[in-house]
């Protein structure tokens, strides 16, 4: 039966959806400059009040049905209610410690677990050889066991006392793998609401570079790491040809007084369809390479195809995360009713202070989240090069959501 589900769920991938939705405008409404009355070609648009309720319910399923060593495993609370898949480096840890503040919001972090890495880790992989090896009683063992586990990252004592609250994970990996929206959409039939907040991907890539660089011995040079990895788009067929090394590039530069023309050459008559297909065959680290985290236009297409039709999706920008007003409004998408803090918000705000600054000045070259307030400029040259790169994936991104993106293509 999961079995036949699963499918009938994979093949409504497809759809295009064109539902109109005139629901009150809110201030989250109008920082956005989406139409309402209008989704994107591919289904989405920004959610607006009112929200569909979150499903505060309990979970029964069986592990070896219809057999004498049957076991019935019963959740009190269906969770989580909110998953935040990304994109790595965008403020999603910001995000999870304010969201942590409020009241009624339960995170990994009451349990002492900051990313929990669950459905990449342990279910995707699982569920999805079962399915290919159409294993249809051990998948609906898997699912169910699967669902008791995930219950282990969350303090559910605190969950079954609070009728009110509102259960929510973080991990920005959840981004890159394509199967993960069918796989939560089968084991978490409540159906939880998806967050994902995403940043200038240049910016995302210089973070991602620094993070890395303070936390372990890498020796590389980020410009020999952005050679290395335009040429893994090149044999991925992400591109065509770089007819300028980033040398080159930054040689033109000094010797005109005007930026040179795109040094990239992009395969003709590309979709984004044809992208995201290209993407989930990547042959490379997704999760270690730091410039494909950033075409997020291909990884978000199956979230936004799965997810957009029921307003279950939402996609936030990192300049909004310290936004008191705005983050309200993402935890009423989320089913949160009652959204004071604790007595510990605002001084969470001002220690973020040089990452507010960041973020609100787009053309600021420097990362304050990975290291602790000192600036680190990205070489001007690099962040020119790399904003050529991203240039059509971003205006692809447009068409996805519908949504302009604060000047990330300028």
């Amino acid at each position: 039966i999961a079995l036949i589900y699963l499918f009938t769920l994979e093949n409504s991938l497809d759809d295009v959806f064109s539902k109109n939705d005139t629901a009150t405008k809110s201030p989250l409404h109008r920082k956005y400059h989406s139409n309402t009355t209008q989704r994107s070609k591919y289904g989405y648009h920004h959610p607006q009040p009112p929200y569909p309720l979150i499903q505060h319910i309990s979970h029964t399923c069986l592990i070896n049905r219809n057999t004498s060593s049957e076991q019935v495993i019963h959740l009190p609370t269906a969770v989580p209610h909110l998953i935040l898949i990304g994109a790595q480096k965008s403020a999603t840890s910001e995000f999870q410690v304010l969201a942590d503040k409020y009241t009624n919001v339960i995170t990994p972090l009451s349990a002492k677990k900051f990313e929990p890495h669950f459905l990449d880790f342990q279910v995707e992989g699982a569920l999805m050889k079962m399915i290919r090896e159409n294993k249809t009683a051990e998948f609906d063992n898997a699912e169910c066991r699967f669902r008791q586990k995930y219950t282990a990252f969350f303090n559910m004592s605190q969950v079954n006392n609070n009728t009110m609250s509102v259960v929510m994970e973080k991990t920005p990996s959840y981004l890159l793998l394509h199967n993960l929206p069918l796989i939560i959409d089968v084991l978490c039939p409540w159906e939880p609401k998806i967050l994902v907040i995403l940043r200038d991907p240049v910016d995302r890539a210089w973070s991602h570079y620094r993070m890395s660089y303070s936390r372990t011995n890498l020796n590389q040079q980020f410009a020999t790491i952005v050679k290395n990895e335009i040429d893994n788009f090149i044999a991925n067929g992400l591109l065509d040809n770089a007819t300028m090394s980033l040398d080159d590039f930054e040689a033109a530069l000094a010797n005109n007084s005007h930026a040179p023309s795109s040094p990239f050459v992009f395969p003709k008559n590309m979709t984004l369809e044809k992208y995201a297909e290209l993407v989930q065959l990547y042959r490379g680290n997704k999760k270690k390479e730091y410039l494909i985290r950033g075409l997020y236009a291909p990884l978000l297409l199956p979230w936004v195809k799965r997810f957009a039709k029921d307003d279950r999706l939402m996609v936030m920008k990192f300049n909004e995360v310290f936004n008191a007003s705005i983050v309200d409004e993402v935890l009423r998408f989320a089913g949160v009713e009652d959204t004071s803090v604790d007595e510990h918000y605002d001084d969470f705000i001002r220690s973020k202070k040089g990452m507010i600054k960041g973020s609100a000045n787009k053309n600021l070259t420097v990362d304050y989240h990975a290291n602790k307030g000192v600036e680190m400029p990205l070489d001007p040259t690099i962040r020119l090069y790399l904003k050529f790169l991203y240039q059509p994936f971003n205006r692809f991104l447009v068409q996805l959501l519908g949504e302009e993106l604060d000047g990330w293509g300028e």
